[in-house]
């Protein structure tokens, strides 16, 4: 998810919504659900990759994002 939203911010996107997201995957032959989707948008933010901007309902990758599959693991333990 981390790579789509990263390819999204790539292709000039500054700022994406949970469909643009689904739209990027599903054209790389990767069909996934709005709500999963969403989900993994909900991690992302926990792990400070991403941030929603409530006033326009748009999400932006934070500066110098980088994914790190430990505290990937950390965030997915910590929620069971």
């Amino acid at each position: 998810m981390f790579d789509a939203v990263a390819a999204l911010r790539d292709a000039g996107k500054t700022t994406f919504r949970p469909g643009d997201v689904t739209a990027h995957l599903r054209a790389k032959g990767l069909a996934v659900g709005a709500w999963e989707v969403r989900g993994e948008l909900s991690n992302l933010e926990r792990l400070g990759l991403i941030e929603l901007d409530e006033e326009t309902a748009t999400w932006c990758l934070v500066s110098a994002a980088a994914f790190s599959i430990d505290a990937a693991n950390a965030v997915h333990n910590g929620a069971k």
